[in-house]
This record gives C-alpha cells, structure tokens and sequence, in this order.
C-alpha cells in the first residue's frame, strides 16, 4: 500500500491489496509452520499442536497489518478513507435527493418519524464518518484477517501434514 501511496496509486490499488494482503497471509503462515517443522526435524506430533504453530504465525501477520493499516488510514494517507466516505455521501445524497423521497422513508420506517429531513441527512453523514473511519476500518481489518488466519491455518496444517510431509 506504500509503494501505491508513492506511486500515486492509493486508491485504484486499495481493493488489491487487500487481496495481496490475503495472499501474503497465507504465504506467512506456510513459511512459519514449514520453518518450525524443518527446524524440529520434522518430527511427527498431533495436529493441534502445527495448527498452533500456524496460528501463531498468521497471529503475528494480522496484528502488523491491522497497526500498519491503522497509521496508514489515519496518518499516512487518509485520502482512501476520504474516498470512500465520499462516495457513501454521494450515494445518500442520491437515494434521498429531496423532502418528498424522505417522507417515502418516513412512511416505511417509524423510527425516522420525529426528524427532520436535515437531521436525517446529518445523521446518516455522521454514520458513514464514524464506520468508514481509521479505528473502524483497523478493528474490521482485525477481524477479518483472524477469521482468516484460522482457516488458512488448517488448510495449511493440512496441506504441509498430507502433501509434503505425508504424515
């Protein structure tokens, strides 16, 4: 995301990579199950204990990318973040061009009933901001990321016990 940030690229290059990020995830935890089992001679143990050893590599991946893309959305370059936000605004703004298009809504959903149209406006503006921001895009990246961790970890564990080692 750096080299893109420097190239100039940020924002066509964020939705790959984000993919490259997956890629790399898996590449980590192969390299850091596979190193532990060369380093140990590859003795035979139970399964759990290389699912362990995979997750703790991909553990480690998910916690320097979710600080990296921290820093990187709040300090670096908060113009993706900003995209993005815009567009959602865009889209509200589209969806909800005038007073009548909000009665609609009013009429379909009683929760609205007592605002406004500009504070209905304000309120959904406020939303985007606080779900497309710096804290929730690092705490949704963590998430997702260790979700996963834990299933390239078995499939990894599964791969490096029947394919290569065939234990």
């Amino acid at each position: 995301m750096l080299c893109a940030f420097l190239a100039g690229y940020s924002i066509d290059f964020f939705l790959i990579s984000e993919i490259l990020s997956l890629l790399l995830l898996v590449v980590g935890i192969f390299l850091g199950l596979f190193m532990t089992k060369k380093e140990k001679g590859y003795e035979k143990v139970n399964a759990l204990a290389d699912f362990k050893v995979a997750m703790q590599s991909g553990i480690v991946y998910t916690i320097i990318v979710t600080g990296f893309i921290y820093i990187y959305h709040n300090q670096i370059d908060p113009s993706v973040k900003q995209s993005f936000i815009d567009q959602r605004i865009e889209i509200l703004h589209a969806e909800y061009p005038d007073q009548a298009s909000y009665e609609a809504l009013q009429a379909m959903d009683l929760k609205w009933e007592t605002f406004s149209f500009d504070d209905f406006i304000e309120n959904q503006e406020d939303q985007i901001n606080s779900f497309i921001g710096p804290f929730f895009t690092s705490l949704f990246h963590l998430t997702v990321l260790f979700m996963f961790s834990l299933f390239y970890s078995f499939f990894v564990m599964l791969v490096i016990r029947k394919v290569i080692l065939r234990q």
